[in-house]
């Protein structure tokens, strides 16, 4: 599959955007009175809708030759947990270690309760899991369950697939609101319309650049729409102070999901059309966004523990905006140091681990 560098670039934007939402707490946890941060960080929570809307779409287009394809199943799955799973566990078992030595320093908001199995595994649980952030990647981990079965489909069948998802989770959205049990829970979460969301804008770009639909709307216009979208959510809508990994609205779901639906089509498009270029780094910032995406909660947990370790924990306009003025960097260089050393040769020697193992099996047989 070819790369699509404006999808690259909305990832590392989603990142940074994650990070913005979580420097509010941080800030108010290691630097007191008042903050430097604006209130629209609060907004950043939207960075992982974003996620989900990409992932979507990414997926469609890296397995759009693949449907209908038995075999395809084994290697996508594959794929999938070399992607996700290796470079978590390097942050797992490096929280963990923290936590069975100093247990209050690991998720005291609720209390230190951690299910570790769960968390190895992400595994849906009723409390976070170790890894705070990786909560969003036991829904990835659901959503790459259902592409698996849908990969199963003909081609032709996969729009349909998705359509039917998508009204399965409205009805129950809409129908039922009581609570349920954690996995449960994963699988009528509201995130998996952001997800569907992105497959279809994935399915919809596909047509285009195969030809088989042509489209007078202007990228310009669908990326507005959706910029108008995302912005109505943000300020009308039910953001602020949502419980995300219990639930989201389905308003929130179908106008911010949509909103960036529209506007990574847009991109998308507008890079098939005109070859335009994406800034570089931009599009680093998108190749290292898991790994900043992962270690960016322990990097600025780090930071607030020596900002306060070297006497600085006075409060303050000043005081927040020369603390974010050191810290925000850091987080940056650990995202790219990670992703550098640690992710990109872990990814590497494993899928090589597994060619190599398939070579030899067709060798013996």
């Amino acid at each position: 599959m070819h790369k699509i560098s404006s999808l690259q670039a909305a990832r590392g934007l989603a990142a940074l955007a994650v990070i913005a939402f979580h420097s509010i707490f941080i800030n108010a946890k290691y630097v007191t009175g008042a903050t430097w941060l604006p209130d629209m960080f609060v907004f950043g929570q939207t960075g992982v809708d974003l996620f989900f809307v990409i992932s979507g779409f990414v997926m469609v287009l890296a397995s759009a030759s693949k449907f209908g394809f038995r075999g395809e199943v084994y290697n996508f799955l594959k794929g999938r947990f070399l992607r996700i799973y290796p470079v978590y566990w390097i942050y797992f078992f490096a929280v963990l270690l923290v936590f069975l030595l100093k247990p209050g320093m690991v998720n005291s908001s609720q209390g230190g309760e951690v299910n570790i199995v769960n968390s190895f595994l992400l595994l849906p649980d009723a409390n976070l899991p170790l890894v705070m952030v990786a909560w969003s990647l036991i829904h990835e981990v659901w959503f790459y369950l259902v592409f698996a079965f849908i990969l199963l489909l003909p081609r032709r069948l996969v729009p349909l697939a998705f359509v039917v998802w998508l009204c399965a989770i409205i009805s129950v959205s809409v129908l039922y609101t009581g609570s349920v049990n954690p996995y449960l829970r994963v699988i009528k979460h509201e995130f998996s319309v952001e997800f569907i969301l992105g497959a279809l804008a994935g399915i919809f770009y596909l047509k285009v650049t195969g030809g088989s639909f042509k489209t007078r709307l202007p990228s310009a216009l669908l990326g507005g729409l959706g910029l108008c979208l995302v912005a109505y959510e943000m300020l009308w809508g039910a953001i602020d102070g949502a419980d995300v990994i219990q639930s989201i609205s389905l308003e929130r779901a179908l106008i911010v999901g949509g909103g960036y639906m529209l506007i990574l089509l847009a991109l998308a498009l507008r890079e098939f059309e005109s070859q335009w270029e994406v800034p570089g780094f931009l599009k680093s910032l998108g190749d290292m966004s898991y790994s900043l995406y992962l270690s960016h909660i322990l990097t600025l947990s780090v930071c607030g523990r020596l900002w306060i370790a070297f006497g600085s924990a006075e409060g303050g306009l000043v005081a927040s905006a020369i603390f974010w003025a050191l810290s925000l960097p850091v987080v940056i260089v650990v995202g790219y140091v990670s992703y550098r050393f640690v992710e990109c040769p872990l990814t590497k020697y494993l899928s090589q681990l597994g060619k190599n193992r398939t070579s030899s099996q067709q060798v013996a047989n």
